[in-house]
């Protein structure tokens, strides 16, 4: 099969580019940046926010991570013409996040005339990255499954993923608590212990990608993990590093009036809000059904602490900082 990965020297595009190469395809991965691809791959330099060479016929499976507008998924079918589409979006898509276990069939909200101006004030060279659209980051990957869908006449698959984790994650979400509960000392994290936690290894996420695109699977699925605890995730992550240190939590409000921010200072936290309740605790009950494998906890907690071993000097770009931390700590 010939592939094309859009987006394919980032984290989840060069996984996948991997992925497909190990299965036997014939892989080329679409850049602008002419960084360093897979090896095995071939290179396409190209700007989709210019426009693309004809490559009509040229591939058989089309494989998109980084589309954000709709524009920017019609003028890449323009240039590919007729060909199995692989669509990345977000569980962001959905607005009501309340319900544990939503499937696919929840309510997922289309762009507004705004989320679309907005879309389009976006300078160019930002376009490429999720940060920008802010809260109609969602409702924009909503139209861009819209666009998909009539772009490739409904031979398109749908992704709608979670939380990706792994070496090389440069959110550092996962990798923050990793690398956190590997320095020993008291942890102090935010309650309920029982609070859910759903990630997936981009290595399994890759590959579910390339089986849908083999499969030509016309569908729509949620794709993350299986939903656990944060006790959970931190036990398995301590038990990795070798800590004994205990893991003390704290109501989540005690970190709020600090001013530590959902996310970004606490990484995984969703805000505490019902809307956002379950937003780590979706159905992947359809993944699953069609073929979706996932590994151990522990096997990608392993990955994650071995190359943040490698790579301690790198600052991490969220989380909080020791001073923060103490500041919890101190909060009677």
């Amino acid at each position: 099969m010939r592939v094309l990965v859009v987006g394919g020297t980032g984290f989840l595009g060069g996984a996948t580019a991997r992925a497909a190469l190990a299965n036997g395809h014939d892989v080329t991965v679409m850049t602008r940046s002419g960084k360093r691809v897979a090896d095995g791959a071939a290179t396409l330099i190209a700007d989709r926010e210019e426009p693309v060479p004809d490559l009509s016929g040229q591939f058989d499976t089309v494989i998109d991570t980084c589309g954000y507008a709709p524009d920017m998924v019609s003028q890449l079918a323009k240039a590919t013409g007729p060909a199995h589409y692989v669509f990345v979006s977000s569980i962001s898509v959905y607005d009501d996040m309340s319900v544990p276990q939503f499937d696919e069939m929840a309510s997922a909200p289309a762009a507004t005339d705004e989320d679309l101006q907005l879309a389009t004030d976006v300078a160019p060279e930002l376009r490429g990255t999720a940060t920008p659209y802010g809260p109609s980051y969602g409702r924009l990957k909503r139209s861009c499954e819209i666009a998909a869908k009539a772009a490739f006449d409904g031979n398109c698959t749908v992704i709608r993923l979670g939380l990706i984790v792994g070496p090389h994650d440069y959110t550092d979400r996962f990798t923050w608590w990793v690398r956190r509960c590997d320095m020993g000392d008291p942890i102090v994290a935010p309650g309920p212990k029982d609070r859910p936690i759903q990630i997936i290894d981009v290595r399994e996420a890759a590959a579910f990608l390339v089986r849908m695109a083999e499969a030509r699977n016309c569908d729509t699925f949620n794709l993350t993990g299986t939903a656990f605890t944060i006790e959970t995730m931190l036990d398995a992550i301590c038990a990795g590093a070798k800590n004994k240190t205990p893991v003390i939590f704290r109501p989540l409000n005690v970190f709020t009036q600090t001013g530590l921010r959902h996310w970004t200072d606490l990484p995984l936290i969703v805000p505490d809000d019902p809307k956002f309740a379950q937003m780590l605790n979706v159905s992947v009950t359809k993944a699953y059904e069609a073929g979706l494998e996932t590994r151990p906890l522990a096997e990608t907690i392993q990955s994650v602490l071995d190359w943040d071993r490698q790579n301690r000097d790198r600052s991490l770009l969220c989380g909080m900082s020791p001073e923060q931390e103490a500041a919890v700590r101190a909060i009677a």
